[in-house]
């Protein structure tokens, strides 16, 4: 039986097929468009309508090609952009018109806890585990041991946010960088306070996560075997943020392994999971390709099993 979760990010728009095997999920495919929802929502909170033109046509786009593989049911979803935005109500009218399906908004808990569930089950985490996820928008942090979550964080430093916010120049000032560290230094003081040194094991999840896994070992075709499961070093995270930071968003693109839609914002991507890492006290970080979209596959079947005869999405 086959399932599929798209999901409409800040910065990208995003599907994943899977067919169940026993218990568990076999990945079929993998597709992301580099849409931009958040488009300038840091200083407006509105959906730019371009913006929500091309998030809307991809997701259309990925919803034919999920149905086309066989998808019984699809579960539609949106994070931090839709659900800051003034007029989201308006995106997802326009998402519905196109496609028949409304959009979930995902509270910044849920995006948390659906993050955790799919790093979780395709790791096999155990013991106490941080699972980070830095968005476009936000950025979700949850500590929890096999699928009991101990605690569960959404702030507002994703990866688009930021850049928008503070690093208008290309590359970065130090005094634009020095804003931006101040930021998220703050809001990252009150978990520090309570977390620091106790985590076991520290996993990334997200775009920015697997790209720095793919640029520390300079793969030139993203291989999604390659980067689940690597670990990236403390020493690594802090080296390529500030690498990328002294970088313009043209010399950016010339690195293996990093997409050029990624370019102009990975510097504060980098930036916050290399913060992280610092305010923690982590040793380094395992990366999994696996996040959101398989955890919410599996939180799918948990309260809608599917039954032998299927259903359509």
């Amino acid at each position: 039986m086959r399932l599929a979760a798209i999901d409409i990010g800040t910065n990208s728009t995003r599907l994943l097929l899977a067919e169940t095997a026993g218990s568990g999920l076999k990945v079929i495919r993998e597709e992301l468009a580099a849409t931009r929802l958040g488009e300038g929502i840091g200083g407006s909170n509105v959906l730019k309508r371009p913006a929500q033109a091309r998030t809307a046509a991809a997701v259309a786009r990925f919803l034919e090609a999920a149905r086309a593989e066989g998808a019984v049911r699809v579960r539609l979803f949106a994070t931090s952009a839709t659900r800051e935005a003034a007029n989201r109500a308006e995106f997802l009218a326009r998402v519905k018109a196109l496609t028949g399906l409304c959009p979930e908004v995902l509270s910044g808990a849920d995006e948390a806890r659906l993050s955790y569930l799919g790093a979780a089950r395709a790791l096999g985490l155990t013991g106490l585990v941080l699972v980070l996820d830095v968005g476009g928008g936000s950025t979700e942090l949850i500590w929890g041991e096999g699928e009991k979550l101990h605690a569960v964080e959404s702030l507002k430093v994703g990866a688009v946010r930021l850049t928008e916010a503070y690093l208008r120049s290309d590359p970065p000032t130090p005094a634009q960088l020095a804003a931006l560290e101040q930021q998220v230094h703050a809001a990252l003081a009150p978990l520090a306070a309570r977390w620091r040194g106790r985590t076991g094991q520290a996993v990334a999840v997200g775009g920015t996560a697997t790209t720095l896994a793919a640029m520390t070992q300079a793969l030139t075709v993203y291989d999604p075997r390659k980067v689940h499961g690597f670990y990236l070093t403390a020493a690594q995270v802090e080296s390529l943020a500030v690498k990328l930071a002294r970088l313009t968003v043209k010399e950016r693109r010339k690195l293996p392994g990093l997409p050029p839609g990624r370019a102009d914002i990975i510097a504060a991507g980098a930036a916050v999971l290399a913060l992280a890492v610092q305010d923690l006290r982590l040793p380094g970080l395992t990366v999994s390709a696996a996040d959101l979209l398989l955890g919410s596959l599996y939180d799918e079947l948990a309260h809608r099993p599917v039954t032998g005869g299927g259903e359509k999405a």
